[in-house]
């Protein structure tokens, strides 16, 4: 929304410099004109740029949310299984040598599951950091659009204010004609 009003209020800025710009020559156009067009095109390209920019962001925090949550899910997991082990290794520690085979084998399996547990861990968090780098590499992106962009606008207000000197120089010329004419006929009137 914010480089959205960014965009419309260079493009107005524009618009009024044009405007200001046609009075100036009697052909009705303006020595800036191509460069107020190319400059609203650098515009609508940057702001094509920032949509697309500010897409892949929302895409890549929900991408980062999903594996945040699936590395908290892993990460419960692993703790529910860390916590049977010790269960059965106490049950292992307090029963009769017939179940310590039994519960040793379900302590392997479980073990197991552990390391396959922290294999999916260590898998979604470089997942995780994957999206997350992405992130901020868009971050940084849609930074410096932004910035091309208030620069840009910039040049825009600085291209309205000369157009209003030169506005100015124009109407103190077009006086001065007409204070010229009024007195070149005054001249006359006196020699009739």
């Amino acid at each position: 929304m914010k480089y959205k009003k960014t965009i419309i209020t260079i493009a107005a800025a524009a618009t009024i410099s044009f405007g200001a710009g046609a009075v100036l020559a009697d052909s009705g156009a303006w020595i800036g004109t191509p460069n107020l067009a190319h400059t609203r095109s650098i515009i609508d390209q940057l702001g094509d740029k920032l949509t697309s920019q500010s897409h892949t962001i929302s895409t890549l925090s929900q991408q980062s949310s999903t594996y945040q949550s699936q590395l908290t899910d892993a990460k419960g997991n692993l703790m529910s299984l860390q916590n049977q082990v010790a269960d059965l290794q106490n049950q292992l520690t307090n029963a009769n040598a017939s179940f310590q085979t039994q519960l040793q084998q379900k302590i392997d399996e479980i073990n197991q599951k552990i390391a396959e547990g922290n294999q999916k861990v260590a898998d979604k968090q470089k997942e995780l950091d994957g999206v997350q780098s992405q992130l901020l590499a868009a971050n940084s992106k849609a930074s410096n659009l932004q910035q091309q962009l208030n620069d840009l606008q910039k040049q825009s207000n600085d291209s309205a204010n000369k157009n209003s000197d030169l506005q100015k120089q124009l109407d103190n010329a077009l006086q001065d004609a007409k204070n010229t004419e009024s007195h070149a006929q005054n001249v006359l009137n006196q020699h009739q």
